[in-house]
């Protein structure tokens, strides 16, 4: 991700890795940026849930990257791209300041 003076920067979410809830009555999953999206498929099938973006990179990828590039993924066309199965983001800006 570029910076205001055009150099990279990585960010490792690595350890944002956690599962908060699982919701049943009103379908939805609370998660982490850094969350695996198998573990997150898998926890859904564990709750009796389908979460539907399925990537051939899923045992790697991360939840927050599968946002921030909308993946598609191969059932896309029947449940939509990555940011319309999300219903917000909670951000914790650099100067503390957390924005939803």
């Amino acid at each position: 991700v570029p910076d205001m003076s055009g150099r990279e920067i990585v960010l490792s979410l690595s350890r944002l890795n956690r599962i908060r809830e699982i919701d049943l009555l009103s379908n939805t999953v609370t998660v982490e940026a850094g969350v695996i999206l198998q573990t997150l498929q898998e926890a859904a099938d564990a709750a009796d849930r389908l979460f539907p973006l399925s990537l051939a990179a899923q045992g790697s990828c991360q939840i927050g990257g599968n946002l921030s590039s909308n993946a598609g993924g191969t059932g896309v066309l029947a449940y939509g791209n990555a940011r319309e199965l999300c219903l917000g983001v909670e951000v914790v800006l650099p100067t503390g300041e957390v924005f939803d």
